[in-house]
C-alpha cells in the first residue's frame, strides 16, 4: 500500500536497553528525536496522502519511544480495510541509524522496523496514537480520525 516498510531504516537500540533505563554512566543509545507523520486522506483503497510531519526532540520524543516498547510484540495485518494513519521515525543518539513505525488503523497495528527486521506490535489501548493524535495538528484528518479498532 505504501512504500514505507520497503524504504526503512535499521535502529542501534534495543527495545531491552529503551525499556530499562541505564545509569547516568551507559553508554546505551537513546532516542533524541522523533519526526511523527500524520495524513490528511487516507484510505483502503488509496495510499495516505497530505502528509502532516512535526519533529519531536528530547523528553517528549523519549515517551513516545516508551510508548512503543511497551506495546505487546504480536498483531495481525490481515484485515480488509487497513489503512496507513501515521509515521514516525526515530533518531538515535550517537548513530545514523533510525526506528520506523508505522501505524495502521483497522486492528491497531504497529509495524516497527530496527535493526534491518520488522516486527508487529499491537495498540491494543490506542496509547501510541492518542500519543500521536496528541502532538499532529488537527489537518492530519486521517490521522485524527481514521482508526476502527481504536474509534468505534
Amino acid at each position: 500500500m505504501t512504500a514505507v516498510a520497503a524504504t526503512a531504516l535499521v535502529a542501534g537500540c534495543s527495545a531491552a536497553a529503551a525499556t530499562h533505563p541505564a545509569a547516568t554512566t551507559s553508554t546505551a543509545p537513546t532516542v533524541t528525536q522523533a519526526s511523527v507523520t500524520g495524513y490528511k486522506s487516507g484510505s483502503p483503497a488509496f495510499a495516505s496522502s497530505g502528509p502532516i510531519t512535526v519533529v519531536l526532540r528530547g523528553q517528549t520524543a523519549a515517551h513516545l519511544d516508551e510508548i512503543l516498547n511497551g506495546l505487546p510484540k504480536g498483531a495481525n495485518m490481515d484485515c480488509e480495510e487497513n489503512v496507513l494513519l501515521y509515521n514516525i521515525t526515530f533518531a538515535v543518539t550517537g548513530s545514523h541509524k533510525t526506528i520506523d513505525v508505522a501505524g495502521y488503523g483497522c486492528v491497531a497495528a504497529v509495524k516497527v522496523t530496527e535493526d534491518g527486521k520488522t516486527t508487529l506490535r499491537t495498540d491494543h489501548g490506542c496509547t501510541l496514537l492518542a500519543a500521536v493524535r496528541k502532538v499532529l495538528p488537527a489537518r492530519a484528518v486521517a490521522t485524527q480520525q481514521g482508526a476502527a479498532a481504536c474509534d468505534g
